[in-house]
C-alpha cells in the first residue's frame, strides 16, 4: 500500500488560514488526494490573528478535507489562552475535523498505517526520554535540527544557512534511534540532504532490512525569497527495503559520534601534554617564544615548586570500608538474601523497577557479589578461589533467571570489570519476556550513540575468552546471547549505562537514577524477604 504525504513549512501563526487553503487547493488538484498534511514549526501562537482564534475555537475554520497535523509550543507564554484550552479539553489532541495537535511530543498513526513522531520546541527532556521507546517510526518532525546532519554532506557546504542554524544533540540522539525514512524541520531555507545509511533497522514486526533516511528542511511558508516550502511524497507501508540511491552517504550521526571521541581524546591528551610532575606537585607548563623547550614558571608556580603540596589521590577502598564487603561493620545486612561458599545475593539500593510495575511483590532488582574484595574476577590472585567465583556467581545468575522465567520475566544482567574498580558486582533486572528482543536492540542503539563496539557473543563462547584480562562492560539477554563492548583507557564510560538503557526498555526513564529510587528501610527490609521467598526454592544454600 501507498500513503501520499504533504508537508508545509512554518505558516508563522498569522498565515494559518492562507495555509489550510493552499493545501485543499492542492489536495484536490491531480497531484492529489492526500492521506495527511503536516504544518512544520509556529501554527498557533501568539501572532496568531484573534478572528482565527475565535474561529477555531467556534469550529468555524475551514480546514480541508484532509487530516492534518502539527506540533504546537507547550510555552503559555506565547500560545493564545483559547487554544491552551481548547487543547486542554480536547480529546487525543483532536481540535476539530481533520486538524490534530500532538502537543510538544507525541506519536500518531496515519489511517494507512503511516506513524509519524513529533517534537515541538518545548518539549522537556523527560518527554524526550519516553518518546525514545516508540518503534517502527516512518517520519519524524522536530523544530530542531539534529547534531551532525551536515557532515559527509557535499551540498551542505553550498548552503550558509545550513552551516549556521543552531543545531541539537538531543533530536540526533533521536534520529538514531527512530531512523525515520524521512526527517523533516522547519528552516530558513530549503535543503534536501543526500540520504543517508541506516545500518540494522528493526520494524514493528521485528523483521531486520536497511533503508535510507532522507532529512529535509523547508522554508516558511509563502516566503518572500521563493525558497521551496512543501515537499509531497509517497511512502509504501509497510517498508520493504530498497536499493540505496547512488548518492547516499554513511551515517552522519555515527560519524559526528566517532569525530567527537577522537577530538575528546586528543584535547585530553594534549591537556596532559600541557602539564608536568614534580616532586608530587602539578604546574602549568608555560611555552616562552613558541619554543617548547623552553619553559619557565611564574612566580606563584616557583614558590609552589620550593613548597610542594601533595598530589590529591583517590582514597584505598579496603574491605572494611567497601560497600559490598562482608567485613564492613557498616554494611546494610537487611538488603542480603543468599550467601554461598564464594559470592552472595543483595536485592538493590534504589532498585530499577518498582513492585507495583512486577508481578513479583517486589523489585526484584539484585546483584551478585563476589566474596573477594576484588575489581574484576581476572584479578582474584587464588587461581581455585577466581575459578570458583566465576562458576557459583554464573550459577546463581542462571537460577535468578529460571526463577523469574516462572513468573514471565526475563533476567537481563549486565556487569562492569574494570581494574580501576573497586568491587566486582553483576547485577540482574527482570524484564517482561515481551521486551526481551528490545533490551538487544536499545543497547545496541546506546552503545552507537556512544562510539562503543559492540560484540555479540554466545555464552558458551565467551566462557573461553573469561581469562582474557581486558576491561569490558557485558550484557546476558537471555537464551544465551551475550553482548559486550572492550573499554580501553581512551573511551570515558558511564557507570550508569546498563540502567539507563534498561530504565528505557522499562518504559521508565524517571528511574535511570539509582538516588532517585531509595526507598524507606521497611520497604527495603519487605522486598528483600519477598524476593528470598521466591527464590528459596532455587537457592542452592539451602539444599542439602
Amino acid at each position: 500500500m501507498t500513503s501520499k504525504i504533504i508537508v508545509f513549512g512554518s505558516p508563522s501563526g498569522e498565515n494559518l488560514k492562507p495555509a489550510l487553503s493552499k493545501a485543499a487547493q492542492i489536495n484536490n488538484s491531480p497531484a492529489g488526494p492526500f492521506d495527511a498534511l503536516f504544518l512544520l514549526g509556529d501554527v498557533l501562537s501568539s501572532s496568531t490573528p484573534g478572528d482565527v482564534i475565535d474561529e477555531l475555537v467556534d469550529g468555524k475554520l475551514e480546514v480541508p478535507a484532509l487530516p492534518t497535523y502539527f506540533y504546537i509550543d507547550a510555552d503559555t507564554t506565547r500560545m493564545p489562552a483559547k487554544i491552551r484550552k481548547l487543547i486542554d479539553s480536547s480529546r487525543d489532541g483532536k481540535i476539530c475535523e481533520n486538524l490534530t495537535c500532538v502537543g510538544s511530543s507525541g506519536v500518531v498513526e496515519t489511517s494507512n498505517g503511516v506513524r509519524i513522531a513529533a517534537v515541538g520546541p518545548s518539549c522537556s527532556v523527560f518527554e524526550l526520554e519516553k518518546l525514545k521507546v516508540q518503534k517502527g517510526i516512518d517520519i519524524l518532525f522536530t523544530d530542531h535540527w539534529p547534531q551532525h546532519i551536515e557532515i559527509l554532506s557535499s551540498s551542505a557546504d553550498k548552503i550558509d544557512a545550513v552551516k549556521k542554524v543552531e543545531k541539537n544533540d538531543k533530536v540526533s540522539e533521536l534520529a538514531l534511534i527512530f531512523q525515520p525514512r524521512y526527517h523533516f524541520v522547519p528552516g530558513p531555507v530549503f535543503w534536501e540532504r543526500e540520504p543517508f545509511k541506516n545500518e540494522g533497522y528493526i520494524n514493528v514486526a521485528g523483521s531486520g532490512g536497511e533503508r535510507p533516511t532522507r532529512f529535509i528542511s523547508l522554508a516558511p511558508f509563502a516566503n518572500a525569497i521563493k525558497q521551496k516550502w512543501f515537499y509531497a511524497f509517497n511512502l509504501s507501508i509497510p517498508f520493504q527495503p530498497t536499493v540505496l540511491p547512488p548518492n547516499f552517504t554513511s551515517n552522519p550521526y555515527l560519524e559526528g559520534s566517532k569525530r567527537k571521541a577522537t577530538q575528546d581524546r586528543t584535547e585530553k591528551s594534549e591537556e596532559e601534554r600541557d602539564w608536568i610532575y614534580g616532586n608530587g606537585d602539578r604546574a602549568k607548563r608555560r611555552h616562552i617564544g613558541g619554543d617548547e623547550g623552553s619553559l619557565k614558571y611564574s612566580r606563584r608556580e616557583r614558590a609552589n615548586a620550593r613548597h610542594p603540596r601533595p598530589r590529591s589521590e583517590r582514597k584505598p577502598v579496603n574491605p572494611s570500608t567497601c560497600f559490598f564487603c562482608l567485613s564492613n561493620p557498616q554494611l546494610a545486612q537487611h538488603f542480603i538474601v543468599s550467601i554461598g561458599e564464594e559470592s552472595y545475593i543483595t536485592t538493590a539500593k534504589g532498585p530499577l523497577p518498582t513492585p507495583d510495575s512486577q508481578n513479583l511483590d517486589c523489585p526484584g532488582h539484585i546483584l551478585i557479589i563476589p566474596l573477594s574484595h576484588s575489581p574484576t574476577i581476572a584479578s582474584i590472585s587464588d587461581a581455585t578461589s577466581r575459578k570458583n567465583t566465576k562458576a557459583e556467581m554464573a550459577k546463581y545468575r542462571r537460577n535468578v533467571a529460571a526463577m523469574l522465567a516462572k513468573y514471565g520475566y526475563t533476567a537481563v544482567a549486565f556487569e562492569i570489570s574494570r581494574h580501576t574498580g573497586i568491587h566486582f558486582h553483576i547485577q540482574v533486572v527482570p524484564i517482561p519476556e515481551s521486551k526481551q528482543s528490545r533490551a538487544k536492540t536499545e543497547f545496541e542503539n546506546a552503545a552507537k550513540m556512544n562510539g562503543y563496539t559492540v560484540i555479540e557473543k554466545d555464552e558458551e563462547d565467551d566462557n573461553k575468552d573469561s581469562e582474557i584480562e581486558e576491561d569490558f562492560f557485558k550484557v546476558y539477554l537471555g537464551g544465551n546471547k551475550i553482548l559486550y563492548v572492550p573499554l580501553s583507557p581512551e573511551v570515558r564510560f558511564d557507570l550508569q549505562f546498563g540502567r539507563k538503557v534498561l530504565a528505557t526498555v522499562l518504559d521508565l526513564p524517571e528511574r535511570s537514577d539509582w538516588k532517585s529510587c531509595v526507598q524507606e528501610e521497611q520497604d527495603e527490609i519487605k522486598d528483600a524477604e519477598q524476593f528470598k521467598t521466591l527464590f528459596k526454592a532455587y537457592d542452592f544454600t539451602l539444599q542439602e
